[in-house]
């Protein structure tokens, strides 16, 4: 029978074991988007924290050094940051990412679009323990997801959103502001303001349409003014807003470009968000149309679209512009050439969470 002083001695020699990392499992993080300190210190104390291997950098532009050491054995690459970080490792980890690598996206940024879309739509510590938990005991699902990839020249960057026009050039103003919900509600309101009154002058020349020529799959639009042009993977740009109305192929992605000022923009957005075509008000009163709605009654499907607006599957999107910024997953980036190639590029594999879209 043991003595009551080796006891403790036992006790003290079980709390010194610590389960080792596992090689497999990496986490990144970004701490500096949306300055959320909180919410990463909550996944670093976390259990589920000692099992993984992890890489802390100082700004989004550390990222691609770290990604440089992420070694052979990763399998799980848990990412805490904003879509412009997720953005930034895609363009590092797709050229030449393992197959078997799978990308979790914690969250953690100011949208966190993707993440949300894979289904991760909670605290970033919530996601993360749910992520371990589910790789370690073999239950974690994955979606194969392309990326696009936009090419200037010899440069190229990979994000699963890409966005040009006046929608663009709001972010940025919003990018060198203050960030928040509060702040981002006073820009939409003063973007409005400047819509239908014109006022304030700043951001009403900021909306003003961009120019640019624009081929789809080779084939020349018949408008050179766009209020908003968008190619995307997952069917969704913003939490809420899935503009796109046809499905997307597996070798394929969605487009829209809307020929409109900003004030015809505003006027039909609630119907664009949803994914509904704008009625083309020039046709409503044509014999075919009333032909038609007297045939098949008031339903919307019958109506002809607007032909300003495209909203279709692409292969290949080229844009010939002299506008100066573009968007990918959030991150406001400037263009680097008069001429950008936008088609698919690698398919990565993301960890979903239980509410996940098809």
């Amino acid at each position: 029978m043991e003595s009551s002083q080796s006891q403790p001695r036992r006790f003290m020699a079980k709390r010194r074991r610590r389960a080792k990392p596992d090689a497999e499992i990496v986490l990144i993080c970004n701490p500096r988007a949306g300055g959320r300190w909180k919410e990463l210190a909550g996944i670093l104390d976390s259990e589920e924290a000692r099992f993984a291997r992890r890489i802390v950098t100082d700004s989004v532009e550390d990222i691609a050094a770290a990604l440089d050491d992420l070694g052979h054995d990763a399998k799980l690459l848990c990412i805490y940051g904003g879509d412009g970080t997720i953005q930034r490792v895609l363009d590092r980890l797709a050229p030449g990412a393992p197959d078997e690598v799978h990308l979790a996206l914690l969250g953690g940024g100011t949208m966190n679009v993707t993440s949300r879309w894979c289904g991760l739509s909670r605290q970033p510590v919530k996601n993360f323990r749910y992520l371990v938990r589910a790789y370690r005991s073999g239950n974690l699902l994955l979606k194969e997801v392309p990326v696009l990839e936009v090419t200037m020249g010899d440069l190229f960057h990979r994000g699963f959103t890409f966005g040009m026009g006046p929608i663009v050039r709001l972010l940025d103003v919003y990018e060198r502001g203050p960030k928040g919900k509060v702040a981002a509600a006073g820009l939409a309101a003063r973007a409005l303001s400047a819509t239908l009154l014109k006022w304030p002058g700043d951001l009403e020349r900021i909306i003003q349409p961009m120019e640019a020529d624009v081929e789809i799959d080779g084939e020349a639009l018949s408008y050179r003014q766009f209020v908003a042009l968008f190619a995307n993977v997952t069917g969704q740009i913003n939490p809420g807003v899935e503009p796109f109305a046809g499905e997307r192929t597996r070798d394929s992605f969605h487009t829209a470009a809307y020929a409109v000022n900003a004030r015809e923009m505003a006027m039909a957005l609630p119907l664009l968000i949803r994914g509904w075509l704008p009625v083309d008000a020039n046709a409503l009163l044509s014999p075919a149309t009333l032909l038609a709605r007297r045939k098949n009654g008031p339903d919307r499907r019958t109506l002809p679209s607007d032909p300003r607006y495209v909203n279709q599957i692409a292969h290949h999107l080229q844009i010939h512009t002299d506008e100066p910024l573009y968007t990918l997953d959030g991150e406001v980036l400037p263009t680097r050439s008069k001429t950008i190639s936008v088609e698919l590029g690698p398919s990565l594999k993301l960890a979903v969470g239980p509410t996940a879209t098809s």
